[in-house]
């Protein structure tokens, strides 16, 4: 009996400084997520979600007399993006994500970093750069892909047998 429960406080006492890490990883992950304003995502992302929503609609041509109605969808709407995409609904997941792919030593870095005066440069700047980055992106796309819709034409042609239109079927 007794040399179970050295076992058990064995075991306990080892994962403990185990658990202890991990507990200072995730907060550290927390951290670094507040900082770098990465629990406004959800919040960015329900915007986004919104202004498509709105465009849909006005893409509908809904008549005033409809209006009503477009505001229960609306609701509905709203209520969905509320429960479903709150950040506390998702935090957590986050939190893995950062402690998956960032040692705790990484991230007391990262935290210092931006904390920083550049870092605290860097966060704020960050989605400026990331949306002229997409213009930039989105304009290279617009000459990409028409000669990637020539090349796959290409190949369609060259690996999926014709039709011969002239040879009838014979019943």
């Amino acid at each position: 009996m007794i040399k179970k429960i050295i076992f058990s406080l064995c075991i306990i006492l080892t994962c403990s400084p185990a658990y202890s890490g991990e507990k200072e990883h995730r907060a550290l992950a927390r951290e670094l997520i507040k900082i770098t304003d990465g629990d406004t995502v959800m919040e960015k992302m329900k915007d986004q979600l919104s202004m498509v929503f709105e465009q849909l609609t006005l893409q509908m041509n809904i008549q005033q007399a409809d209006k009503p109605k477009l505001d229960k969808f609306t609701a509905r709407f709203q209520a969905i993006l509320k429960d479903d995409m709150a950040w506390d609904k998702i935090e957590n997941q986050y939190i893995d994500l950062y402690t998956t792919v960032f040692t705790e030593e990484d991230i007391k870095g990262l935290v210092g970093f931006y904390n920083s005066e550049l870092g605290k440069k860097v966060t704020e700047k960050m989605p400026e750069l990331m949306q002229q980055s997409m213009v930039v992106a989105r304009e290279h796309m617009q000459t990409v892909v028409p000669k990637l819709e020539e090349l796959t034409e290409e190949m369609r042609k060259e690996f999926v047998p014709q039709e011969d239109n002239a040879v009838e079927p014979t019943p």
